[in-house]
């Protein structure tokens, strides 16, 4: 078959090159500038600020440029015989063309008046360069986006953009003092019409304008507070590692910037959570609050817990309130531990002696004690001794086998002797690798002797041996060495040497998997627990010690598998002995889980008995229960509807006589079977949630005053809360009442960045405050009939106004200024703009350091408020270290991370509650705004009223105001 294409024509090289495009330059006007400056040094100073070498098409003129710079900031001259002395001392004058072409660019200038014009030239030329370069690395990536969705290639095409005319010449320079005259007398005419001591955005509040006059354009306004504002919970407190199954210290996580939690969602699930924010709040002033289930915390007196009415401070809180606690927290490790170990754990634990020369296990039961004896056989090289006791119990002593210790020995010799030779490793080598004689190896190899334990670990580091190829499983060289693997093992755990009441869990048993958290639990119970059913037909399940601690732990495990239990300081018959402890698991599901999935091993008829007692009975749970306030509730939503029609509308049949016991002398707290009964006939989300939650609504048994100790917090994103010694706790106020009071106060668009709280949550918050709301009620949705047409009112107000929210985390300043710029183009002028907060700010890529980054945040939210013309707020963290000073007023260098922050504001704000440092204060419900900076008016301090309830700040009646002690 012929080929019938049409041929091509080849064009020639020269045609071709010609066919390329030339990146956009000017040699004409860069041989300009370069000879103009050569010819007039005095030309510099009108093209050193506009121009770089970098701008330059041609290598030798940057070369050239790059040199007459030099020369220049040197003061020195810079004609065609000094710059080429200078590049020849560099070895760069051939690069840069010789003396001839300087000499040449020096003849061929048009003019050196017109050398501004040629810069101007090279400049745009330059700037030309850089947008198709730009362009191509963001046609590139869009070709080969390489796993990047498509979002992150505009915001690449943005940041290369953006990055060219971030660099570009800024505009300005000396002003001279005619023209700045002209616009000051302006202003001042400007102000002078205007009525009133604000000239610029209010505040809202009335002393804060007056010492401000309100927030002015172009203003960086820093406000600052200490983290949480002493919401923190006590060193110690335990908390647990949704991953691991860790139950380690608040302490730990602090410590290594790290942390898996759980917290609480608004559907009331616990769901994984990673903290943000470590606090170490230094020394302060705590308080032990203990629930009726015996669950305990030290936390601050301002530190939220999730009552029945929604987050309240301690310091809100009394004797008898509710409070949520978990009521299951369904975490396991990946751990595992050989039968054998779990059972001797849980022995020495319960029944077992360790401070006498020789451990000993006592109990009654000829069952439990050779199942002792058999658990203890796995470690090899040890025996069970019966000795002498009363007839009530018996004892068992552990004690090493001389027999089973020398074999072994000869065990681990002759595996050794057989590893060696597999591996074809010599004497001598071992000889020389450990430094011992020939002769010593020599009876290693034979089974004559073993080596030292110094020895053994060296031969296996050394040679790369695994332990397990020497020694059976669970044993080690405690046994050839005459050691009591047992007390060896025991030491490791924590449990040698230790009283019974000063005994707890080990940390490695939180993280075992959950089939040998079962077995360890079930031999557990088997020496200190008890399961019976009551002469009145009432089923038990208890644990009694006399350390707390480990009741305490015991009662958090089986939390893992849902099982509820109540912790009892019980009555001491004698005053020398430790007091009791006893746990209780009381309600019926906790029970049958119990037995479904623990049990008590050598108790087991007793186990039987109590589930043959359940099966008779109906299944309710008196204690698990929902919040009286949940009563009201239900009616709200039912209004006028009869429950005949509910019940219809829902499908079901009307129980003839149905009696809700939602009011009047028959009322009672709602069960969650009776909650999501009322969730399907209501169609009503929020109960059906509260029917399947996680939470257990627990009541303070008691609340006291533990004196000044080490605190620390962490904040979690989103849902602020997690869980700590098995007890819910949480974790922007001032600055939202200011962007109400700007939005209120003006027309123009108020835009708030969120990086730490969700925009519903902000929202939330906002119409509490402004609908004068407790905040509780709103988060709930529990509101009472005077509060709705409050709600209403605050919606309407906001819904007139331009506001804005951004809630996207670790926006970086770049993206900041996009947004607000198209917020600008969309919806006009911007009044003000507020981020929560600072130090939540990052720069992608940047890699000198946090505090440098921060000083880049810093001075870049400046020039937005340059730009923008608007005020900047944006909040703060402080350091720790005024919590260490008698007076914890904050000052200005004790704001967080950098020096740069303090440099660039305008204007330094401080809050400062004295009842979070002092409880006692009479100055309860006033907060201190301590202006430590101000560029253009007085510092000082103003005092505004708190109401925590509502999440708002507000003027302070002058009669309120007091005496402040500011020592």
């Amino acid at each position: 078959m012929l080929d019938t294409e049409t041929p091509t024509r080849e064009l020639p090289i020269d045609e071709a090159l010609a066919s390329l495009k030339t990146p956009p330059h000017s040699i004409e006007a860069e041989q300009s500038v370069l000879g103009g400056l050569m010819l007039d040094n005095e030309a510099w100073d009108k093209v050193g600020d506009k121009i770089t070498s970098d701008d330059f098409y041609n290598p030798a003129h940057r070369q050239l440029f790059e040199c007459i710079k030099v020369l220049a900031l040197e003061s020195k001259p810079f004609d065609p015989i000094t710059v080429s002395e200078e590049l020849d001392r560099k070895g760069e004058l051939e690069e840069a063309g010789g003396i001839a072409y300087l000499t040449e660019l020096v003849e061929s200038i048009p003019s050196v008046a017109n050398l501004r014009a040629y810069a101007d030239i090279v400049y745009e030329r330059s700037v030309l360069r850089q947008l198709i370069s730009a362009s191509q690395r963001v046609a590139d990536a869009a070709y080969s986006p390489e796993g990047r969705k498509a979002d992150d290639i505009v915001e690449l095409a943005e940041r290369e953009v953006f990055h060219i005319a971030e660099a570009r010449a800024k505009e300005g320079g000396p002003v001279g003092a005619r023209e700045i005259l002209k616009k000051t007398v302006e202003k001042i005419d400007e102000l002078f019409k205007t009525t009133g001591m604000i000239t610029g955005l209010t505040t809202g509040f009335k002393d804060l304008d007056e010492m401000t006059s309100g927030f002015q354009p172009s203003d960086m306004i820093v406000v600052a507070a200490r983290p949480s504002m002493g919401k923190c919970i006590v060193a110690g407190s335990r908390v647990l590692n949704s991953e691991t199954g860790a139950y380690g210290t608040i302490d730990e996580i602090v410590a290594n910037q790290s942390g898996a939690l759980l917290s609480l969602g608004d559907d009331f699930r616990l769901t994984p959570a990673t903290p943000s924010a470590f606090v170490d709040d230094g020394m302060k002033p705590v308080f032990k609050v203990r629930t009726a289930l015996g669950r305990q915390i030290e936390t601050t007196l301002t530190h939220p817990f999730l009552s029945d009415s929604g987050w309240k401070p301690l310091g809100q809180l009394k004797e008898g309130d509710i409070v949520a606690v978990p009521r299951t927290l369904p975490v396991f490790g990946r751990k595992t531990l050989p039968a054998y170990q779990l059972r001797t754990m849980a022995y020495f634990i319960g029944d077992g002696g360790t401070t006498q020369s020789s451990m000993r296990f006592t109990n009654k039961d000829e069952q439990v004690l050779e199942d002792f004896a058999e658990a203890i056989k796995g470690f090899g090289s040890v025996k069970c001794t019966r000795v002498a006791s009363d007839d009530r119990t018996q004892s068992v002593r552990v004690s090493s086998d001389k027999e089973l210790v020398t074999a072994e020995r000869n065990q681990f010799a002759e595996s050794l002797a057989a590893l060696l030779k597999s591996r074809k490793i010599t004497g001598k080598s071992v000889a020389k690798a450990l430094d011992v004689s020939k002769a010593t190896v020599s009876q290693w190899l034979n089974g004559v002797t073993t080596p030292t334990e110094e020895n053994a670990q060296s031969l296996c580091q050394l040679f790369k041996i695994d332990g397990s190829e020497l020694f059976a499983e669970g044993r080690d060289q405690a046994a050839w060495l005459g050691k009591n693997p047992v007390a060896k093992w025991l030491e490791e755990l924590g449990l040698l040497n230790r009283l019974a009441h000063k005994k707890d869990i080990p940390a490695i048993v939180f993280q075992l998997e959950k089939p040998c958290l079962s077995i360890f639990l079930k031999h557990l119970f088997t020496c200190d627990g008890s399961a019976f059913v009551q002469g009145n037909g009432q089923c038990r399940i208890s644990y009694a010690s006399s350390s707390e601690s480990l009741i305490h732990s015991l009662q958090h495990l089986l939390l893992r598998f849902g099982i509820n239990a109540k912790v009892r300081q019980k009555a001491c018959k004698y005053e020398s002995a430790q007091t009791p402890w006893e746990m209780e698991i009381l309600s019926q599901s906790s029970i049958q889980t119990f037995i479904d999935e623990i049990g008590i091993f050598a108790k087991e008829d007793r186990i039987q008995a109590v589930r043959e007692a359940l099966a008779t009975k109906q299944p309710h749970d008196n204690s698990d229960t929902l919040p009286e306030s949940v009563c009201d509730y239900i009616l709200n939503k039912k209004g006028d509807r009869s429950w005949s029609d509910l019940f219809a509308a829902a499908g079901m049949d009307y129980p003839e006589g149905y009696n809700p016991h939602l009011s009047g002398k028959s009322r009672r707290r709602v069960s969650r079977q009776r909650a999501a009964l009322f969730a399907k006939l209501l169609q009503d989300d929020y109960l059906a949630n509260l029917a399947e939650s996680d939470v257990y609504w627990d009541r303070i048994a008691s609340i006291e005053a533990m004196g000044e100790k080490q605190v620390y917090d962490l904040t979690v994103d989103s849902t602020h809360n997690f869980v700590a010694e098995d007890v819910y706790v949480h974790n922007t106020t001032f600055s939202m009442n200011l962007v109400e009071n700007a939005l209120m106060g003006s027309d123009d668009c108020v835009v708030v960045f969120s990086l730490e709280m969700p925009s519903e949550q902000l929202m939330m918050r906002s119409l509490a405050s402004l609908g004068r709301i407790d905040q509780g009620k709103v988060r709930t949705g529990k509101l009472d009939d005077e509060d709705w047409p409050k709600l209403s009112n605050a919606v309407k107000s906001l819904k007139e106004k331009k506001l804005f929210i951004d809630d996207t985390a670790g926006i970086s300043p770049q993206e900041m200024r996009t947004r607000l710029r198209r917020i600008h183009r969309e919806h006009g002028k911007i009044g003000m703009v507020m981020i929560d907060y600072l130090q939540l700010m990052q720069i992608p890529g940047f890699s000198e350091g946090r505090t440098n980054e921060i000083s880049e945040i810093s001075r870049s939210i400046k020039a937005m408020a340059k730009e923008f013309e608007c005020p900047v707020i944006a909040l703060s963290q402080l350091n720790r270290s005024l919590e260490q000073r008698p007076n914890k007023r904050p000052v200005n260098s004790d704001l967080r991370e950098s020096g740069a922050i303090e440099q660039d504001a305008d204007v330094i704000m401080f809050i400062y509650r004295d009842e979070v440092y002092n409880p006692d204060t009479e100055h309860k419900g006033v907060a201190e705004i301590i202006i430590g900076k101000q560029r253009n008016g007085p510092i000082g301090s103003v005092r505004v009223a708190f109401l925590g309830r509502m999440s708002r700040f507000e003027n302070l009646a002058p009669e309120a105001y007091g005496n402040f002690d500011d020592d």
